[in-house]
């Protein structure tokens, strides 16, 4: 099947999602997601990297707690992947109307009425793909993205994330370009930080304790512009699919941090400490885990085995998922908390 098939087929999947009302399309979405849990482990492949991620990020959490999380993370991706077709397919107040607050949105719209740009850093959380729609009505916005190999999809998808403004850029050498241009123009930049970078040669940074490649162009943009940064999450609340909420919390350490290492290390604390309040709603399938400083971690392939080693009763030191006890732990035990 060529890449446009697939397009054409994930385009008619998308419309038949954005046919039915929100509360059922993300609720059929969680459910099918859901099932995919409770197959056989050695079936349920989303489950099994979620639920090696949540055992390496927390090595002091009970098994049956991080199934749980991993569980209802793999439910919650299905919501989001759902959402989606409602976010790039219906109108645009539609789907703004769903935030139910913006907390550090005064800050925010502050320092973009500054002379100083604006560093947006974001992560896989919650109902992510809607602050797309909400930047793009505050000005100069340039927003940093991985295009879909599906062509087709990528074209109406890019088309409805930019319909309210914002510029969609690709993370490649030319998208740095015109980060950079935005960037000097005093605008807004925005991109995903908790992604693992297309090159092995960035630097390996402290993320939940474990050292994994994060993404050198962050300390870069930081140094030569010295921007506001705000790191952005956004969180389903307890409301519904009306309720989303939105934080931009200002992050002077990453401002004022003095060199590449300092800004990376202080980027990955405030990344897990985002993803800590609200574990549930991260994106664990991701295997942001699987490069170490050498070379490949092996625990993605071989899942099966350390889980079933897991529900034998062996630590996580036995498993080798425990973080490096030279290395200083950047995140606290979820608290599931209000956000």
């Amino acid at each position: 099947m060529t890449p446009r098939q697939r397009g054409r087929r994930l385009w008619w999947l998308m419309r038949l999602f954005a046919w039915l009302p929100l509360p059922v399309a993300t609720g059929l979405g969680a459910f099918l997601a859901g099932l995919m849990t409770r197959v056989p482990l050695r079936y349920a492949s989303a489950y099994r990297v979620a639920l090696i991620n949540v055992l390496a990020a927390y090595p002091d959490m009970p098994l049956a707690e991080a199934r749980r999380i991993a569980r209802q993370s793999v439910c919650e991706l299905g919501r989001t992947l759902t959402e989606f077709a409602h976010v790039w397919s219906r109108p645009v107040e539609e789907t703004l109307a769903r935030f139910s607050h913006i907390h550090g949105e005064a800050a925010f719209l502050e320092a973009s009425a500054s002379e100083r740009p604006v560093l947006l850093l974001s992560l896989h959380q919650g109902s992510w793909e809607n602050i797309n729609l909400y930047l793009g009505q505050k000005g100069n916005t340039t927003v940093m993205y991985q295009p879909h190999p599906a062509t087709l999809l990528d074209e109406v998808v890019k088309l409805a994330r930019e319909r309210t403004g914002c510029r969609l850029v690709p993370t490649n050498s030319q998208g740095v370009k015109e980060g950079l241009a935005t960037m000097r123009a005093g605008g807004t930049l925005a991109l995903l930080a908790d992604h693992n970078p297309g090159s092995r040669a960035n630097p390996y940074v402290p993320f939940f304790g474990h050292a994994v490649p994060t993404p050198a162009l962050v300390g870069k943009l930081v140094r030569r512009f010295r921007p506001h940064i705000f790191v952005v999450s956004c969180y389903r609340g307890e409301g519904g699919v009306r309720d989303i909420q939105v934080h931009f919390e200002p992050a002077p350490d990453i401002e004022n941090a003095g060199d590449d290492s300092a800004i990376l290390s202080a980027l990955n604390h405030h990344l897990a400490r985002c993803i800590s309040r609200k574990p549930t709603q991260y994106q664990w399938t991701y295997k942001r885990f699987k490069w170490r400083p050498g070379g490949r971690r092996l625990w993605y392939r071989q899942s099966l085995v350390l889980l079933r080693r897991a529900a034998h009763g062996e630590d996580r030191s036995a498993l080798g998922l425990a973080p490096d006890t030279t290395t200083a732990r950047n995140a606290s035990v979820p608290s599931e908390g209000k956000a």
